[in-house]
């Protein structure tokens, strides 16, 4: 199971740095709220986060076997969390996006609800829970600016 997550995260990584490839340009020509950081922080928090994510499902899967739900709900997030960027960063819909960040923070809070069982990979998955939250405070700021 280790290699599957750290396989499907990397890949997530990829993608989503793949359509973003061009987000600072785009990024820059955008009015934002205000703590809005600046383009170049996305980057190193992601890798940051998404490694903190792999490890935390890492530490799950090892302290309580494979559950194939929870292993479902990690794909789906990291499903959506690839289509962010490629809705907001390629394809312009900014507004849209929205709806991916609120249907991704539900799907983490169910996936962290069954995370409480191991600590750890609780308070390791945390960071992103509280970025998602920063990013749908972002992204409803720029749409609403913009």
């Amino acid at each position: 199971m280790r290699w599957k997550v750290i396989g499907i995260t990397a890949l997530t990584a990829i993608l989503g740095g793949l359509f973003s490839m061009n987000s600072s340009e785009f990024y820059g020509t955008l009015s934002k709220p205000p703590f809005a950081p600046p383009s170049g922080v996305f980057p190193i928090v992601w890798g940051i986060l998404y490694v903190l994510m792999a490890i935390a499902m890492i530490i799950y899967f090892e302290k309580e076997g494979e559950k194939s739900s929870v292993f479902t709900l990690y794909i789906v997030n990291l499903v959506l969390n690839a289509l962010w960027p490629l809705f907001f960063f390629t394809l312009h819909m900014i507004c849209f996006s929205i709806f991916i960040l609120l249907a991704l923070l539900v799907i983490n809070l169910i996936l962290m609800g069954e995370l409480k069982q191991v600590k750890l990979a609780f308070y390791l998955y945390l960071p992103y829970l509280l970025w998602q939250i920063f990013a749908l405070y972002l992204n409803i700021g720029v749409c609403l600016l913009n």
